[in-house]
């Protein structure tokens, strides 16, 4: 098959700051293929519908584009960002209905592939793409003057802020600002709200940790981002893409057992700080990028069409 051949991609998904839909559109024109919103596409590529986000005429706002229901005819490609284990009332039918009218079927890890097996559908994993961040070598390991960092939402019990907020203190906070400070009333946190990528960038540079105590996510994009710009995520073991980060990056479940390993991290800052540089930062970087998340979706057309 000719890998340099250049294709016409349609897209549908939800576009948010924190959404891959205009990551991978980037990704796609870096590549040479051309982004279209006509009917002359070689394929079209879309994420399963933001079941949080509804579109007052047609409910599914994911699936939406201009007003125009997501086309019958071409060759689709639907990914699978993650099937919430906390939404009793997911629709898994409806997913179901979705998934039968793919020609292919995509996910963005290998347990949401698991999630996507156990519903009797095949998939390819061809993870997320992180943001733009980089190891800015302007910033010196005594320039990271941000001891803990936390970036994701607090109201979603999926992220067990509330795990976070009875451990740590005092961190710098990341996120819907509303939400954070409900959820974290008293506590001598440093609120930042929603930052652009530069900001967002530039924050992982000057920390040292990144607090990430999820159960489950999708992929889980602060702790590969992190890791890029020579941060050390912490992450809990339960979370199945834990994996995706080294051991002394892993705790229990646990209190006793976060604390153990944060202090430990503090400690030996410079010590983990230069294995993850030396041995992620740049690993990371090119597996997740917009460019090879794109490559992987072509790879994944070229291979069922």
């Amino acid at each position: 098959m000719n890998k340099r051949r250049k294709y016409k991609v349609k897209l549908y998904g939800a576009r948010k700051p924190w959404s891959q839909i205009d990551r991978l559109e980037e990704g796609f024109k870096g590549l040479g293929h051309t982004i279209t919103s006509g009917d002359d596409y070689d394929f079209v590529y879309c994420n399963n519908f933001d079941y949080t986000v509804k579109d007052e005429k047609h409910k599914d706002s994911a699936f939406y584009e201009g007003g125009s229901q997501l086309p019958k005819k071409g060759f689709k490609i639907f990914n699978v960002l993650d099937i919430p284990p906390y939404v009793k009332d997911f629709p898994i039918d409806k997913l179901k209905e979705q998934l039968i009218t793919a020609n292919a079927i995509t996910c963005i890890s290998p347990p949401v592939q698991e999630q996507v097996k156990f519903l009797g559908f095949d998939s390819d994993v061809i993870w997320n793409p992180i943001k733009d961040v980089f190891r800015d070598k302007n910033y010196d390991k005594s320039e990271r003057v941000v001891d803990c960092l936390y970036v994701g939402r607090a109201s979603d019990p999926n992220k067990r802020f509330l795990f976070l907020k009875s451990i740590i203190s005092r961190c710098t906070l990341v996120g819907p600002q509303e939400v954070l400070l409900k959820n974290d009333e008293g506590l001598t946190n440093k609120y930042l709200g929603l930052v652009d990528d530069l900001s967002l960038n530039n924050l992982y540079n000057c920390s040292k940790i990144l607090a990430f105590p999820s159960i489950f996510e999708g992929l889980g994009l602060p702790p590969l981002e992190a890791m890029v710009c020579g941060a050390i995520p912490l992450v809990c073991s339960d979370n199945p893409n834990s994996k995706l980060c080294p051991d002394f990056c892993v705790c229990e479940p646990t209190k006793e057992s976060f604390i153990s390993r944060y202090s430990s991290l503090i400690n030996h800052f410079d010590y983990y700080h230069n294995i993850i540089v030396e041995e992620y930062s740049s690993q990371i970087q090119n597996k997740f990028s917009k460019f090879s998340i794109a490559q992987n979706i072509i790879d994944v057309f070229e291979k069922y069409n």
